[in-house]
Formats: C-alpha cells, sequence, structure tokens
C-alpha cells in the first residue's frame, strides 16, 4: 500500500474542516495541570505507551491473533477534562491530535453524513500509517452513534452507526497506528455496539470537595504569581470550610461504619448544611466542574485587574455567578425526556386513529 505524505500544514488544511487539529507543540495543558483523575490518568498513561510502541509490535500481535483496540470511550459531565486530558497525554507523548466536532459530520443531506465519517477516519488513518500514530478524538460522540432502538432516530442516524462500527472494525483488523477516542455527555444515548468497540471505558466525575479545594488553590496561586494581590482570607476562610467539612464526614463514617461517597451519599450534604449555616467557596461549588471553577475565576479577574486585589466576596460572587454544571446537566435532562415524551405521545396517538384523513390539495 503506498503512503501518501501529508506535512503539518496540509493535515491542518485537510482535517481542519472536520475539527480542531493539535500538533504537540500546539497544546497548552500539560497532565500535571490537570488535577484528579489518577485512575484515569494510570489507564490513558498504559494506552499512550502502547500507541507509541504499536508499530514494533503490530505484526506480531497480527500472528498471535490477539489485537487490542486502539479505542478509548470517555464519559461523564461536560468540563471535567475528558478532551483536556486527552490532549495533554498526546502532548506528553508527542503525538498529534484531531478533536472532531459531531455537527460538521452530520448533515441533513442524505448519504452525506457516511461519507464524512468515513473520510475522516480514512485520512486520520492515511496520517496514521506515515506518522506511526495519530489520534482522532469524537466530541459528542451520541450525535453519530445514538442507540438505534430508540424510536426517535431516523435511517440516515441509523446508517450513521453501521458506518461507524465498520470503518472502526477496519481500522482495528488492518492494525493501523490510529487511536480513536470518544466523549460523550449521554452515554445511555450509545448504542450497545458503539459501547463493546471501545475497550477502554473512563468515567469522568465532578471533582469532590477535596480536589474543589486543591483546584481553587492553584487557581488563587496562579493569580499570585501576578501583580494582583490575594486576600489572606480566601485561603484562610477555605482551610477552615475544608476542616469543618472533614469532622462531619468522619463522624458519619464512624457512625455507618463505611466509608462515603459525596455524589452518591447525600446523608454528607444533608449533614454538612445542618451543621454549618454559611455557605463557605466548597458548599457553593458542589456540583461544579473544573471548567466551572476557571470560569468563576476568569470571572473574578475582571474585577481585580484594575482593584490590584482579589477579595473573597469577589471570589465568592463570580463563581456563584458562572453556577455549576450539574445544575444545567439536570435541567438539560428533565427537558429531554419531556421532549421524548411528548414526542412518543404523539406518535402513538397517530398510529392509534383508525382513520386518516385525506392530504390536502
Amino acid at each position: 500500500m503506498e503512503i501518501i505524505t501529508y506535512s503539518d500544514e496540509e493535515i491542518k488544511e485537510r482535517l481542519g474542516k472536520y475539527g480542531a487539529v493539535y500538533l504537540p507543540s500546539d497544546i497548552k495543558e500539560s497532565v500535571d495541570d490537570i488535577l484528579g483523575n489518577e485512575s484515569k490518568k494510570e489507564r490513558l498513561d498504559d494506552f499512550f505507551k502502547v500507541l507509541v510502541k504499536y508499530k514494533d509490535i503490530v505484526e506480531e500481535l497480527k500472528s498471535s491473533k490477539l489485537m487490542p483496540n486502539l479505542t478509548v470511550l470517555l464519559y461523564g459531565p461536560p468540563g471535567t477534562g475528558k478532551t483536556s486530558l486527552t490532549r495533554a497525554y498526546s502532548k506528553k507523548y508527542n503525538i498529534p491530535i484531531c478533536v472532531v466536532e459531531s455537527d460538521r459530520l452530520v448533515s441533513p443531506l442524505l448519504g452525506d453524513t457516511i461519507k464524512n465519517i468515513r473520510n475522516v477516519v480514512e485520512l486520520a488513518a492515511d496520517i496514521a500509517r506515515q506518522n506511526n500514530f495519530f489520534v482522532l478524538f469524537f466530541d459528542e460522540i451520541d450525535a453519530i452513534g445514538s442507540e438505534r432502538s430508540n424510536i426517535h432516530e431516523v435511517g440516515e442516524i441509523k446508517r450513521a452507526v453501521i458506518s461507524f462500527l465498520q470503518v472502526i472494525d477496519k481500522i482495528n483488523y488492518e492494525g493501523v497506528p490510529l487511536a480513536i477516542f470518544g466523549a460523550t455527555n449521554h452515554q445511555d444515548q450509545l448504542d450497545s455496539a458503539i459501547w463493546r468497540r471501545f475497550t477502554f471505558h473512563l468515567k469522568f466525575d465532578f471533582p469532590n470537595y477535596e480536589l474543589r479545594k486543591k483546584i481553587i488553590e492553584l487557581f488563587i496561586n496562579k493569580i499570585g504569581n501576578t501583580k494582583i494581590g490575594i486576600d489572606d482570607s480566601i485561603l484562610a476562610k477555605l482551610d477552615e470550610e475544608y476542616e469543618e467539612i472533614q469532622i462531619i464526614e468522619k463522624d458519619i463514617e464512624k457512625k455507618l461504619g463505611h466509608n462515603l461517597s459525596e455524589f452518591e451519599d447525600d446523608i454528607l450534604w444533608k449533614e454538612i448544611n445542618k451543621r454549618i449555616k454559611v455557605d463557605g467557596l466548597i458548599k457553593l461549588t458542589y456540583g461544579y466542574s473544573g471548567s466551572d471553577l476557571e470560569r468563576g475565576v476568569r470571572v473574578a479577574l475582571f474585577k481585580a485587574i484594575h482593584t490590584e486585589l482579589l477579595t473573597y466576596d469577589m471570589f465568592y460572587d463570580s463563581l456563584k455567578l458562572v453556577g455549576g454544571t450539574a445544575i444545567h446537566v439536570e435541567r438539560q435532562d428533565i427537558l429531554s425526556s419531556s421532549r421524548a415524551v411528548n414526542q412518543a405521545t404523539k406518535m402513538l396517538s397517530s398510529r392509534n386513529k383508525n382513520t386518516a384523513l385525506p392530504p390536502e390539495i
């Protein structure tokens, strides 16, 4: 097979119509910049180490008939680090990555969605053969991988799912050093066959209160490295609130005899709200993603830059203003469920009609 050679500029130009292309030198974040997700980091580190070596061992793997599929599915709420962490590992291992935007693949024209899916994967496969590795990251993969049994899905999307499955199988069978990542905030909507095609399933969650404290401290320290002053009460109140929450958590765990999960056991926050009357930064940011916290910091900077001092109230009000992703996700799920029920009701109502009115001419 003849391997086509692509320059960095050609890679960006040709793949750019499907999404954002990042060469390692383009990527700003590093793995160490992204706090938490330690178990995910360990899995991704293993994955990228194999990807780098893949070209050297692929023939042996073929002969053993045990080819590892270079596929990873990342799922969980938006803003929890799925894309950022993958980009960071691409930078660490010096591997180019294309973050495909699914709305650029889906087309209202019959057949174009399937054509776009095949084109982007085949182009990325050619680049992977040339460079010995490449990462293709499908953001919001549920747009092209929705459950085929869903009564609301049209035939074009069902054909798109089949096409996506076929191109993944082809890449894996041929041993192409192309890593295919999928990310979704709606894992419940993914087709079961899509789930099976991905070797790793990594769940991303909202940061717990311990991690939120570390993220806030990280941003405070970054601001402290500028000419902007930091009110000492911010970190002092943060430490005080953190210690109070730890005491409450340990008391409950001692009574129950097992560890608590902040997002699975509401007993913890019921007790916190009962015993801590003042809303501090940790209480406020329950259900905030790392991106929410960063946005809150950026909002606070608009005042802090011209006052040259970041105060506690300024920081608190800014975080409160941006809100947490958990609330938005919950509202979105409620609206989606309501729309789905309405659509299903209309369809069932239409089917139950014994006679249909003649079309208007």
